[in-house]
């Protein structure tokens, strides 16, 4: 007898529990749930806003960022496009003087408008006056430096007599603050000049003619920065400077992928040879006069995710090992003035997939400098 009472005690619990638990999901009773009652809410009427108010007053009180669209999703007709992968990082500490040729350059891997009031700092420092800048365009020019002038004791103004013996009073820098290569980072480029009339042909693709001096420079600001001398700011002025990233990944009217170098020539086929020499991939041959680069793919030098990535590209070129014309990649540099697109294609003229030439534009994104 006790078992049925507890029997029956516990079918009457159960159908309790579950009456209470529907219950739950009404939206009429003792306990209401109100999760869905926006699918049935009506649309408000429109405020009637009085006219003598003013629009003005209306602003957001917190700064929204820029989301950064990846519209690589578009190109996928019957497939979830892969994020875009990372094959490289920069130190966040990193500070150094670039070269190539006879051309120099500061990078700082930090924005613009923390770079920007650095280089003010340094030349207040050093007792430079600025004569004029252009933040849309990163320029900073100083006046005359009075170099030979006795009251000239600033580390600046000591090092260029020292660097160049003919300086004189009239001599006067210019600088000019970019984006860099990789996001987030910066350069800082310097031309020292002797006549004002110079300002109107200046090329900054070509060495200064005070090459010397330039770098011993650039050095300074370099060892400021290091030295902690500066005053950790961030320049409203500076958020203007260069907004023409250096590298960006963009398409054509078919969704193609293609890397846009904002730089000259020279610089171009320069970075994107050293960015192959930092990736897992090696030159097999450049062709200067016709722009064109070709990749060798080891596939001991890869990793499980990148063997995964090109994987059906292994299998081609497995199929073709022995062959007298292996697959190889290339990559083609079409110049148009300062401007630069490389474009990635398959030696044997098939098609590249949207996703590997992806894959390899990316990996020289990552590790252009």
């Amino acid at each position: 007898m006790k078992r049925f009472t507890l029997a029956v005690l516990g079918v009457v619990g159960c159908s309790v529990v579950l009456m209470g638990c529907g219950l739950l999901r009404q939206s009429v009773g003792l306990m209401v749930n109100e999760r869905d009652n926006y699918l049935e809410a009506p649309e408000a009427e429109m405020i009637s806003v009085p006219s003598d108010l003013e629009g003005g007053r209306i602003a957001d009180i917190w700064e929204i960022p820029e989301i950064e669209e990846i519209p690589a999703a578009k190109y996928y007709a019957n497939a979830t496009p892969r994020p875009i992968s990372i094959v490289g990082d920069a130190d966040p500490n990193l500070i150094r003087i670039q070269k190539l040729g006879e051309r120099s350059w500061m990078v700082v891997q930090r924005k613009p408008d923390t770079v920007w009031p650095l280089v003010r700092q340094f030349l207040t420092f050093n007792g430079a006056e600025v004569a004029t800048e252009d933040a849309t365009e990163g320029v900073i020019v100083t006046k005359p430096l009075a170099v030979t002038s006795a009251q000239s004791t600033s580390m600046l103004h000591t090092m260029i007599r020292a660097e160049n013996p003919e300086a004189s009073d009239n001599d006067f820098l210019i600088f000019r603050v970019e984006q860099g290569m990789r996001r987030g980072s910066s350069e800082v480029h310097l031309k020292y000049l002797d006549d004002s009339n110079q300002l109107k042909y200046v090329d900054w693709s070509l060495p200064s003619a005070h090459s010397e001096v330039t770098n011993a420079i650039l050095r300074q600001i370099a060892q400021f920065e290091v030295d902690d001398v500066s005053d950790e700011a961030v320049s409203r002025v500076g958020q203007e400077v260069a907004v023409v990233p250096k590298i960006e990944l963009i398409r054509n009217n078919v969704g193609f992928p293609s890397l846009r170098f904002n730089v000259d020539f020279e610089r171009t086929w320069a970075t994107v040879l050293s960015a192959i020499e930092r990736s897992p991939y090696d030159v097999a041959a450049r062709e200067r006069d016709s722009r064109l680069i070709e990749l060798v793919i080891d596939e001991a030098k890869l990793d499980r995710s990148q063997r995964e990535a090109i994987s059906q590209l292994l299998l081609d070129i497995r199929k073709r090992r022995d062959t007298e014309d292996p697959l190889a990649i290339q990559l083609r540099v079409s110049p148009y003035q300062q401007v630069n697109d490389i474009e990635p294609q398959r030696s044997d003229g098939n098609e590249l997939t949207l996703e590997l030439a992806e894959h390899f534009l990316v990996m020289i994104q990552q590790f252009a400098s």
